[in-house]
């Protein structure tokens, strides 16, 4: 069921202001500073590891914010969002910054692409917003390749009682805060595994990868270095990991 947060998403003022109002300073007002988005951003790209040029999706990209960053190191995007106000500022962003994103109006709980389409799939701050997060995580893996990573940034449930009041009345609005413990389960049950995630104050920052847990070979010819299918790095997983490092390191 939709709210209001989902409805204000189909207004253009929505969309032109909420990257420079709300987006581009909520991973600083979450984390009381302590985090921002730009070093969110790196995380994304250092737990991705993709070669150049990967293919990629973006699921409920708003105006495109991953979907620019990594389309600006050459890879080719696909941003995915419901809102037409919100992939039409996409789409002014992208040109401003002089880069190449193909963003399509499709619901991530029924996207319009053949299984096995993607090197990897993100998803920034939208897993909140979807209806069904278990579903739309079952067709994030559909449309992934075998080994193909996941990144996902969401704001999970509060862990004090100072936290969770906001969050119930947010929830009035269409909002879901959603236990890690849950989503990891949920991405069991899509056949994802769990590689790494970290949480800062509220958020949750975490990487998944299909499957065997091996990267596939890009479908878009790769670099030149870049010399097939490797392992993952042998890390333990830890669902609630808290400390001041880095989630990238």
């Amino acid at each position: 069921m939709s709210g209001p947060a989902q409805w204000s998403n189909h207004l253009r003022l929505t969309a032109r202001l909420y990257e420079p109002l709300w987006r581009g300073r909520s991973i600083g007002v979450l984390t009381g500073g302590s985090y921002s988005t730009e070093r969110e951003l790196e995380a994304m790209i250092e737990r991705l590891a993709l070669p150049v040029p990967s293919t990629v999706i973006d699921l409920g990209c708003s105006a495109g914010l991953y979907a620019r960053r990594l389309a600006a190191l050459g890879h080719d995007v696909v941003g995915v969002d419901v809102s037409r106000a919100f992939l039409v500022e996409g789409e002014r962003l992208a040109a401003d910054e002089g880069v190449a994103v193909h963003f399509v109006h499709a619901d991530v709980h029924a996207l319009p692409f053949p299984d096995a389409s993607f090197d990897a799939a993100v998803c920034g701050g939208s897993l909140n917003e979807f209806a069904d997060a278990p579903r739309a995580l079952r067709e994030a893996a559909r449309v992934l390749r075998p080994g193909a990573p996941l990144w996902l940034m969401y704001v999970g449930r509060a862990e004090g009682a100072f936290g969770r009041v906001p969050q119930v009345l947010l929830r009035a609005s269409g909002l879901r805060f959603p236990r890690a413990v849950d989503v990891a389960a949920w991405c069991s049950d899509a056949g994802l595994t769990g590689e790494r995630s970290v949480r800062r104050g509220p958020l949750v920052l975490a990487s998944y990868r299909k499957g065997s847990g091996l990267a596939p070979v890009a479908a878009s010819s790769p670099a030149a270095a870049w010399d097939g299918p490797t392992p993952l790095r042998n890390r333990r997983f830890n669902w609630e990991r808290h400390g001041s490092r880095d989630p990238q390191r």
